[in-house]
């Protein structure tokens, strides 16, 4: 991978990936708040590093306490004078309490932002460059919360919808999903039957099954779900958007869950590959290694990087991930996973949440990034 493809940056407990394209350049940046809450230190690091970089937060993603949305806000105001964004906090829903274990931002610079809003309140940003159109979506969430867990999935499709239309777009162009469920063990199998409803009446099953991460957690608003998305419509033949397989799993639909396990751009001189949140499930769709953590990650990263070699890709083209752990000491198994194989580091945040079925007890999401 050439280095003016990706950056890496690290500084206290910030680390970020910055990726070069055409005419802009990308930031993923996690800022670990796992051994504290403070956000005296961390916030400030943040904006100092993403106002020298002249990036634009497009989203931004908390994890562990729904309560403390707010503070952070304000802690934002304070430094940036404005937060725009969308920001998406999310808890566990099994009634366990966590302080913040991380946030996850989204940013660009190089390119002018647009606003895209649903009833007048700013749910993401458009932007675009010669080849494609871009659009990232952040806590998009159902009208109304007395209706039953699937009219809100259906309603959370249809606002998606409504404000895909201000881009140009439909829902054939998102690659990239994450619906974060409220009790998603007791109504998951409802959630992919509105899933499923939804392809099927808009024909996304004969056009782009995207890649997605279905997880367990509370929103700080008390809906059924909250949803973030990532859509691409290009331009020209230059931009190319492939589904991906992965090698050792079956495809998820024959478990009646609609994703596809990775969607793959090709823009350019830079391929993206989108991993959706893979856990410990067999070739056949069966869970494997109930209740042992270790077995569980080992298999679950063995499958991951089935998937990057597939696509001519290792770890060391990571440049985003989000680990889920069903409880908080889970995670320096995979520490000590990392350590034993030689990984190398790359940024990530921790999630303390449910994983889509009840004996799985970690999943991760990621993105990596190669030259062509």
């Amino acid at each position: 991978m050439k280095s003016k493809t990706v950056e890496k940056y690290n500084h206290k407990n910030i680390s970020a990936s910055i990726v070069s394209n055409n005419i802009y350049k990308e930031y993923f940046v996690n800022v670990d708040m796992s051994g504290s809450d403070d956000m005296k230190s961390s916030i400030p690091d943040l904006f100092a590093y993403l106002k020298k970089n002249e990036a634009k937060v497009l989203m931004q993603m908390v994890f562990g306490n729904c309560s403390a949305k707010e503070k952070i806000i304000k802690k934002m105001l304070e430094l940036n004078g404005e937060v725009k964004w969308p920001v998406m906090a999310v808890e566990h829903d099994n009634g366990n309490y966590f302080s913040v274990s991380g946030m996850q931002f989204f940013a660009v610079s190089g390119v002018v932002l647009k606003e895209l809003k649903l009833k007048d309140k700013v749910v993401g940003y458009k932007f675009e460059d010669e080849d494609a159109k871009y659009a990232y979506l952040c806590d998009m969430r159902p009208n109304d919360i007395l209706k039953s867990k699937k009219e809100q999935v259906k309603e959370v499709y249809e606002n998606v919808v409504q404000v895909l239309k201000q881009t140009d777009m439909d829902f054939s162009n998102v690659v990239r999903t994450w619906f974060y469920l409220d009790e998603l063990l007791v109504w998951y199998r409802e959630f992919n039957e509105a899933r499923t409803d939804f392809f099927n009446e808009n024909g996304i099953f004969v056009k782009l099954v995207p890649a997605s991460t279905g997880i367990g957690a509370k929103n700080s608003e008390g809906m059924a779900l909250a949803n973030c998305i990532y859509a691409v419509k290009p331009k020209n033949e230059k931009v190319i958007i492939r589904k991906v397989d992965s090698p050792l799993q079956c495809e998820a639909i024959n478990y009646k869950s609609a994703f596809s396990r990775a969607v793959e751009i090709q823009s350019g001189d830079v391929r993206k590959l989108f991993i959706s949140g893979t856990a410990s499930i067999d070739s056949n769709g069966k869970s494997m290694n109930a209740g042992d953590i270790n077995k569980q990650i080992a298999l679950t990263m063995k499958i991951v990087r089935a998937i990057l070699k597939s696509r001519n890709m290792d770890w060391h083209n990571v440049t985003r991930v989000i680990l889920y752990f069903k409880n908080k000491d889970m995670f320096s198994a995979f520490n000590q996973y990392c350590e034993v194989n030689n990984l190398p580091k790359f940024p990530f945040t921790i999630a303390y949440v449910t994983v889509c079925r009840e004996e799985l007890l970690f999943e991760i999401e990621l993105d990596a990034v190669d030259s062509v």
